[in-house]
């Protein structure tokens, strides 16, 4: 891993994102791009209506980039004071559009590997209500996006949780889990919530048996452990992992349901989302593998 993409508004969330965000670079030996998505007031068909001065396209962009450069010289000073680790590069990088858009367009021209992101979040200049822009990230983003609650603190990875529903589509995003655990020297631990009765049925023990040939036998590292969390209740073993305090990241795929499924719930990934006290990692299907 070499480039970690931070989206940022400015506000707490996103600032203790940030700062999550460079503690872990420090740990995998990557640099640091802080960016903002902002839109111009002018450009707003109510702006027509108003009477007083609207901010340019111009003033806007100078006023959030100095905010950038500001949270940049902010983070430099906390992250390699008085140490002698890796000390990573901080770069500064805004866009005009929406902030899935700018992200989107930066991971491809950046050759970002991992975009790490507050919950919650609000600015005046930078469209970027964090709550439904993070919802809209997870649906919409095709690179991993590690999010990060607020107020959760840095520690060292040293647990990885994978939550899986024993798919084949879930080798790539545990190929990729295993580089990260291997430059912090983390466990894998790949976790399977299912109930007593479902564990027994033969459905179940094909599926896993499949699962363990075809994935976990696979997999080319030493410290990776499989195991069944047994639960009547698939959110409430998900609540489980994502307060578990002995893990220190939890990773999910997020499988894409059908649109009344969606209206009413949400995927696992957005109810995990709301309640996880641990950053949330999360990988996309692929378009093949949600048929």
């Amino acid at each position: 891993m070499k480039n970690i993409l931070v989206p940022t508004d400015f506000s707490l969330p996103a600032g203790n994102a940030a700062r999550y965000a460079i503690a872990f670079a420090k740990q995998v030996s990557a640099d640091v791009t802080l960016c903002t998505a902002y839109q111009v007031p002018s450009d707003a068909p109510i702006s027509t209506q108003v009477v007083w001065p609207l901010l340019t396209e111009d003033e806007v962009e100078s006023q959030v980039d100095d905010q950038l450069v500001k949270l940049a010289n902010k983070m430099k000073g906390c992250s390699c004071e008085m140490t002698t680790d890796f000390c990573p590069q901080i770069n500064v990088k805004s866009e005009k559009g929406e902030v899935v858009e700018v992200v989107s367009a930066l991971v491809k021209s950046q050759k970002i590997d991992l975009v790490v992101m507050g919950m919650k979040g609000a600015g005046r200049f930078v469209k970027w209500v964090l709550g439904s822009n993070s919802k809209k990230m997870i649906d919409d983003a095709d690179f991993p996006v590690l999010y990060v609650p607020y107020p959760a603190k840095f520690k060292s990875v040293k647990k990885i949780a994978f939550a899986t529903d024993l798919s084949p589509a879930d080798l790539k995003p545990l190929n990729f889990l295993l580089q990260l655990a291997a430059t912090m020297s983390a466990e894998i631990c790949v976790y399977h919530i299912c109930s007593f009765e479902e564990e027994n049925s033969a459905d179940e023990q094909g599926l896993y048996e499949y699962f363990y040939e075809q994935i976990i036998s696979k997999l080319d590292y030493p410290h990776v452990k499989f195991e069944y969390i047994w639960h009547s209740d698939m959110d409430e073993g998900l609540q489980w992992m994502g307060n578990n305090s002995e893990i220190d990241l939890l990773a999910m795929v997020h499988r894409k349901h059908s649109l009344l499924d969606k209206l009413v719930n949400g995927s696992y990934v957005h109810q995990v989302s709301r309640i996880t006290k641990v950053p949330l990692l999360v990988f996309q299907t692929t378009k093949d593998s949600d048929k």
